[in-house]
């Protein structure tokens, strides 16, 4: 394999992955919240960003979302 056909295959495994996260976070708002919370932490972990208020990000993204998360629950 050369390195072109290596990189357009690289490029379609970031393709179909950006479309199940899109899928992912259409499931419901706890699906959301948790997919900002994967990506956040993801980006952590490979150096993309730091973050002193890491716990505080967390909780930010959860209330963001707590009230759809709520009203989702409710309507079960």
């Amino acid at each position: 394999m050369d390195l072109n056909a290596f990189k357009a295959l690289l490029l379609e495994a970031d393709k179909d992955t950006q479309i199940a996260h899109q899928d992912y976070s259409k499931k419901s708002a706890a699906h959301k919240a948790a997919l900002q919370i994967m990506q956040f932490e993801k980006e952590i972990y490979y150096g993309d960003v730091t973050n002193t208020r890491h716990l505080q990000k967390i909780k930010d993204i959860i209330e963001i979302n707590a009230e759809d998360i709520i009203n989702e629950t409710n309507k079960a």
